[in-house]
This record gives structure tokens, sequence and C-alpha cells, in this order.
């Protein structure tokens, strides 16, 4: 059983821990992981025996003394055989274990010093970077199911440390280049723009750099034969598309709204894009469907579509997921796994606002509702919140997008922008946690969202409402009453939910009335005018489906009928619906036809 703890503030309760400023209901066995050195710039120069999986190597890290007195350092660096250390040009005396490798300086640095450690090393890694199809067997020309042979890297979460001694951790930050020797027959990608290419007859050297820091676990590498689309969005940011060559008539139906969703991303974010340039390319028997490495997207070659096979499976969601990313996790990274969804989450949210804009508001709506079936499903199992290190893939990515959607619909959209615009650009390039968007918030608009982060994102579980209505007179006015109860399980971490609901009265006319009420006691009742005492058609709770939720309000067939037909809005219509399955086809034939 989890270990729970609470302490009560004022109006609120909310939990204090002892070593940082996270709050939460349930213990986290996460910890910040404390580091003696701020690595400042970390440059990689490598070459590679494909065949034999071997990786040679040379790292220089720059840093700048955190702590008072350091004595030793160590960085991860686990099956890696070093070769040599040295720290400042000298040799540096070094140990090594089965996760890495400690360096002990002749004389204790102390904080604010400068200095750079530099290690050569050789490693034939398992994790973290790959070598296919290098022993496969020979291919044969215009084979389309040929082995391609491809080297690539997936560096998140902490895998990087297997062909890199380095510190591989997401709370520091760095500036990174990349010096990469190999076959001049081949395509070598690397994060931030490429420097040089030097020729050293069978082979090249291409030295690729970034301008701005990033975490290690985004630095990647990219080598195969491709062809490449340049092309720019339409405010101007630089952009290589990588294809294979034999497929060229791919290329466009694979990366189709790439341009478009930078320009996208950019106006609702209110943030150019952050880098000099974005990369993108395709590989094979790549692990995930695509991964969001800082300036230089890796994704799997099964996205590589013709323009027929475009309507079964895209890469669209995909695309935008990751470009997403170049913002929320690249630029503004979590400091640790407790607050991974201001990353995944907004990766999620923000395809499902490009796919409005592209598709229109029923296909958003019916996104949405995607999100809330996911979240309500998750919460079957256990009740976690989205800020814990447990939450789950369900709360990560699904659920933390039906908060920041709710988030919006609280605020209000220009309100929701121009607060997540403040967050972004304060922390740009730097590491952030749950807190730093609540605060921006209050800066920005003056507004105290305790009360939404508090049980939306620190606690868990989701609203139960029941829901019944009565048209009745009071002194001689006709009023709709409809009464609303919380009826969800609660405990130290699932309370009662507060959150604006509109209800609405609709009227056998077509007309219909609509309040905007706060529900959040466990019982409430609402009381909506009917001026002209006319015949209620339909009643809606929260129309349009805007708050996570689940919710029982029994309506008879004559309500349903006219629900599913004359409702506004999509997911209306369509739970109306999905409530009319329990009659028989011959009584609702007539009203499905119609």
């Amino acid at each position: 059983m989890k270990k729970i703890f609470i302490l009560l503030f004022a109006a609120f309760p909310c939990c204090a821990l002892a070593q940082n400023t996270y709050r939460s209901y349930l213990k986290d066995n996460v910890t910040y992981r404390e580091h003696a050195l701020d690595i400042t710039r970390m440059k990689v120069e490598v070459s590679f025996d494909p065949v034999k999986g071997q990786v040679k190597g040379k790292v220089t890290h720059s840093f700048t003394v955190l702590q008072q007195n350091v004595d030793s350092v160590f960085f991860d660096a686990p099956g890696i055989r070093i070769r040599s250390a040295k720290l400042n040009g000298r040799t540096l005396p070094f140990t090594t274990n089965d996760a890495g490798v400690w360096i002990k300086p002749a004389q204790t640095l102390h904080w604010d010093e400068t200095g750079a450690v530099v290690f050569e090393y050789e490693a034939r890694p398992r994790k973290g970077i790959y070598f296919i199809g290098w022993n496969a067997p020979e291919n044969k020309e215009n084979n389309p199911f040929a082995v391609r042979k491809q080297i690539w890297t997936q560096g998140q979460g902490i895998d990087n440390r297997h062909w890199i001694p380095m510190y591989d951790d997401m709370n520091d930050k760095f500036i990174t280049e990349t010096i990469v020797t190999f076959d001049k027959n081949y395509e070598v990608l690397s994060n931030g723009l490429l420097q040089s290419k030097t020729d050293n007859g069978d082979t090249y050297t291409w030295h690729y750099a970034m301008s701005k820091p990033h975490a290690g676990y985004l630095l990647m590498l990219g080598i195969g034969k491709y062809g490449i689309k340049k092309t720019k969005s339409g405010s101007g940011v630089p952009m290589n598309l990588y294809y294979y060559p034999e497929y060229a008539d791919r290329a466009e139906p694979t990366y189709r709204y790439s341009e478009r969703m930078v320009d996208f991303l950019e106006k609702e974010t209110g943030m150019a894009y952050p880098w000099e340039s974005y990369s993108q390319i395709m590989v094979q028997d790549f692990m995930y469907g695509a991964m969001e490495n800082t300036t230089a997207t890796i994704f799997g070659d099964f996205f590589n579509v013709d323009q027929r096979a475009y309507r079964d499976r895209n890469y669209v969601g995909v695309n935008c997921h990751e470009l997403t990313h170049q913002w929320f996790g690249d630029c503004i990274t979590a400091r640790d796994g407790r607050d991974t969804w201001l990353q995944e989450s907004y990766a999620t949210y923000f395809p499902k606002m490009f796919t409005r804009s592209l598709l229109g508001e029923d296909e958003y709506d019916w996104q949405c509702r995607s999100e809330q079936n996911t979240a309500l499903d998750a919460s079957k199992k256990d009740r976690n919140p989205i800020r814990y290190a447990q939450a789950g893939t369900a709360r990560v990515y699904q659920k933390g997008s039906a908060v920041i959607s709710m988030l919006s619909y609280v605020l209000g959209a220009e309100q929701w922008k121009r607060a997540l615009n403040s967050y972004l650009t304060k922390h740009a390039y730097g590491n952030v946690e749950t807190n730093d968007l609540q605060q921006a918030i209050q800066d920005k608009l003056g507004k105290d969202m305790s009360w939404f982060f508090d049980q939306w994102l620190y606690r868990g579980g989701e609203p139960e409402y029941t829901v019944a209505y009565s048209d009745v007179l009071k002194n001689g006015q006709a009023v709709t009453e409809i009464s609303v109860q919380q009826t969800q399980q609660r405990n130290e971490v699932v309370g009662l939910f507060k959150m604006p609901v509109i209800l609405e009265v609709h009227y056998t006319d077509g007309s219909r009335d609509r309040v905007k009420e706060w529900i959040a006691e466990a019982s409430e009742l609402v009381r909506v005018p009917n001026r002209g005492h006319k015949q209620i058609a339909f009643v809606l709770f929260d129309p349009g489906s805007k708050i996570l939720k689940s919710t029982i309000f029994k309506k008879s067939y004559k309500e349903l009928c006219r629900q599913v037909l004359g409702a506004p809005e999509l997911l209306d219509r369509y739970d109306a619906l999905l409530a009319l399955k329990s009659y028989p086809a011959e009584k609702k034939s007539g009203v499905l036809l119609q």
C-alpha cells in the first residue's frame, strides 16, 4: 500500500515536501540527483566500426563548479572502456565500476571555477546507439524489403551514457558539438547546424554544433543513405527532411504539413521556433514511433507512406507531437520524471489543436473524447495523480492533454495563451517544474489557480456526476431545477472537484437557455429560468464535454431522440445515440434514419 501524507492549510489542503517545492499526496520515490559540476558544453568526437558495433570516441566536458569543495566527480559510463582522462590538459587518475567512471583532481575544485574534462574511450554498447543491418546478408537491387545499413541513437531516458561518458540526467543542460568521421557514401545527421564537412579521402568528417543548451538525452546521430528535401517554414525556419532516395515520391505524403506545423506552433505559443533549424530522419527498426531529439527528430520508417497509404496510416499526428517537443521538452525540460507531463501532455495537446485547424471542430471534439475515455479507463486501475512519477502513460499523455484543454476552458483561450507564452519565455533553455506554470499564470494574469492545479495535477481521479432535473413553478415563474451530485469515492488523494459548468435547457421550439455555474459541493441545485414556460426538449450538462468526467443523467426516450437530432455539438448527439442502444431497433429506426 502507498504511504499517504497530508498537511492542511487554510482553505485548500496541500502537501509539503522537505527537499523541494513539489506538492504531492502520494509519497514519490524520485529524488533530485545532485551534481558537483554544471556541464556547460559537451563536445563528442566519434568514429565507428559498424560491423563490430564499436564506438571509438573522445568527449570533452567543459564545466563550472557548483559546490563549495569538489574532490571527486562521477560520470555515467556503463560498459565503456576509458582509455585516458585529462583535466585541463593534465593526465588525471580515474577508477571505473559497472556504472561509470570516477575522476579525482589533484587539487580540490571550488565553486565557480571552470575547466574541462576529456575522456578517450571505446565501447560496444547494447543501448543508446544501434548498428542496423551491418551483418545482414547482401541486399539485392530493388528489393523493397531490403535491410538497410544504418546507425541511429535513442538517448531517452538515460541511454546516451552507454556510448558517451557523461553526466546523463535531465536536470543539467549544456551546449553540444558532435564531430563524426564516417564512410563518405553515407549521410550523417546530428543536433544543430552543420558547421563543416571535411573530405578525408574515403571518409568525411561532419561537424555539427548547437548554440543553445539542451539536456544530454536529446543528443542524437542518424547515419544512412538518404536524399534530403530542403524547405522552410512560412516564418523562415530551415528544414531538412531525410528520405530514402528510391522512394522520393513518398517524401511529400510522409512529411505533409511539416512547414505548416512550425507556423502553427509559433502562433499558438507566441514564441518563435527556439532553434536554428529542424531536421527529420526516418530509420529502420526504430523501437518507438519517434523521438524528439533537439533540432533533429528520428522516426520509424513505417511512417514512410505513399499517397494511397497516407489515408490508412500517416505521420501527421506523430510529426506534430515531436515538433511540439522542440518547445516543450527540448527548450524547457522537466527537472525530473515527476513532471514529465510538462513535456508529453503538451506534445499531445498541440497535435489535437493542429487537427482542429485542419479538419474542424468535430474531429477535435472526437479526439478530446478519446483522451477522456483513456483517462477514465486508467482510473479503473488506480487513481494516481498526473504530477507523480508512477502516473502512467494514460495520465502523462491523454489526461494531461485533457487538463490543458480544461485550463484553457477555465481561463479563456486568449488568457491561457498569454500565460503560456510567459511561462515559455521566462524558462527558455532551462528546467521547469509544475509550480513554474502555476506561478506564470499568477504573475501574468493575476489569477490564483492553486485550486485547479491541486485537484487536477497534484490529486488524482476524476469527478463523477449524477444529474437530474425537474420543471417547477417558483412564485408563478417556470424554472428548470437541475440537481448535481458528485458521487466519486473520496479519500486523501481524490477530493471534490470545483469547476465552472455550463448547463443548457433546450426547448421544443428550437430555443434554449443556458447558465454557467460553479459546481464545487457534493450536492448542488442550479435553477435556470424558463421565462416563456416553454416545453423542454432536453437538458445538457456540460455541452460539448469540456470537462473530464463521468456522468449519470437518465433521460426519456423522447428526450434522447430530440437530443440526437437537435443538440448543436457532435458529442452531445453521440452520447444520446449511445443511450438509445438499449431500445429495440423497431422503436428507434425512424430517428436513426433521420
